[in-house]
């Protein structure tokens, strides 16, 4: 019986991080998944020396971040595709449980995992579950129009990027996204959001799926990846008024194009969507410059590590996270996860592990 990993591409846009770029190699070593790789980094930071798999494409680019995105859906031939951040992990057991999912259920334009934050620290892996909320539709949600006035639903999905989708509806979504240089890198998510959730609905399995590396700092200068405008300010400031006219409009035209609901239906559609999200942003702008806030902040920042890691132990749970001290060992974790429910792949979490520790063990 043929793997469902074999109609799968996994898509890697990276930048100045060859050795995580050895280590997605090595990881995928192998694998029934196609893997490519689009590298934008200077020349003297390009992955040299190395022989590739027959599974592994490794594709040097000199454009920037939009340039690799476009360059990476060219490449996509398989009828799945997932991106991944090039110090992240897939579980194969997670993609392979997103592939049948989509297999199963064609109405389904992609399919998300669940996912953890993971970094390391001391000679150990730390880890946290993300968007441990995050929930389909309900089931009255049926209409592109009606997913996008439903985004911001309670259990709204977290990290839709990282998910599994079919190949044309993402190509689509794709070169409409990146055929435009805003200001601000913070739109993107927000674009490749819009444009997907009205094409259909996404489903999450409760599997572990999308293991997301906190290892490296984020890339906020590398070309295309400008993250110095905020998201609030871009949306909200006169100068940059024409840019967002333009973004509108962008999603609008797409979507219009499809031919399913009229022009003026997918604006008010379109237009709650982005005032919506910066409502939300400048909500959480006033909770973090609240006096509670900066005095929690500064009382987390000075804690010596030894009472974190106490506090972490001995704390109830809704204490800790008040406090944010949701950081605990991947083992112990993978423990909460199970009892929770998730599905765990023990072999990939155990080789994913290995890989981590291996990452640090060179570097030290």
């Amino acid at each position: 019986m043929a793997d469902a990993l074999e109609r799968l591409t996994v898509v890697i846009p990276t930048y100045g991080r060859p050795d995580f770029v050895r280590r997605q190699v090595r990881f995928w070593t192998g694998s029934p998944v196609t893997l490519v790789i689009a590298d934008g980094s200077p020349h003297e930071l390009r992955v040299e020396g190395i022989d590739f798999p027959s599974n592994v494409t490794y594709i040097p680019t000199d454009g920037d971040f939009h340039s690799r995105m476009l360059r990476l859906s060219e490449e996509v031939s398989t009828e799945f595709v997932a991106v991944l951040g090039d110090d992240d992990f897939f579980s194969p057991d997670g993609l392979r449980s997103c592939v049948t999912r989509l297999e199963e259920e064609p109405g389904l334009v992609g399919c998300v995992g669940r996912s953890i934050r993971f970094f390391f620290q001391d000679g150990r892996v730390l880890a946290e579950q993300r968007d441990p909320e995050s929930s389909e539709f309900p089931e009255s949600v049926k209409s592109g129009l009606e997913r996008l006035r439903s985004t911001y639903h309670p259990g709204k999905i977290g990290a839709l990027f990282y998910g599994v989708y079919r190949t044309q509806p993402w190509k689509d979504v794709v070169r409409v996204a990146y055929s435009v240089r805003f200001k601000t890198g913070y739109i993107y998510d927000t674009i490749i959001r819009t444009l997907l959730t009205y094409r259909g609905s996404i489903g999450i399995q409760n599997v572990l799926t999308w293991y997301c590396s906190s290892e490296n700092p984020p890339i906020k200068s590398a070309p295309g990846m400008d993250r110095s405008v905020g998201f609030v300010d871009w949306l909200t400031s006169s100068e940059t008024a024409p840019e967002v006219a333009h973004c509108r409009s962008l999603m609008v035209d797409d979507l219009e194009r499809l031919g399913i609901d009229s022009r003026d239906e997918i604006e008010r559609a379109v237009n709650f969507v982005l005032d919506e999200l910066c409502h939300r942003y400048e909500r959480k702008a006033f909770i973090r410059q609240r006096w509670t806030s900066r005095l929690k902040a500064r009382l987390i920042a000075s804690s010596p590590r030894a009472v974190k890691r106490l506090g972490k132990r001995l704390m109830p749970d809704a204490l800790r996270k008040s406090l944010d001290w949701t950081v605990i060992e991947f083992d112990k974790l993978v423990e909460v996860l199970i009892h929770a429910g998730i599905t765990v792949g023990t072999q990939d979490s155990q080789k994913i592990m290995r890989a981590v520790r291996e990452t640090h063990r060179s570097v030290s």
